[in-house]
């Protein structure tokens, strides 16, 4: 279940899908932060960070 902040599951989904609409309709980067890998894997790219460093960057779709 992903959920984004305090919204419910199926807001928290709704908006998911219109930033990763908008990320293709526009050719937009976008930008997201979160400690919920499940959101983290529908990105493009994993950015890992720990105590202040990237320790990885990988590719996922």
């Amino acid at each position: 279940m992903n959920q984004l902040g305090n919204l419910d599951s199926k807001n928290s989904s709704e908006i998911l899908e219109l930033l990763k609409y908008s990320n293709k309709k526009y050719n937009q980067t976008l930008i997201m932060i979160t400690h919920d890998l499940n959101i983290a894997r529908e990105a493009d790219r994993m950015i890992k960070i720990q105590d202040g460093k990237i320790y990885s960057d990988e590719k996922i779709n």
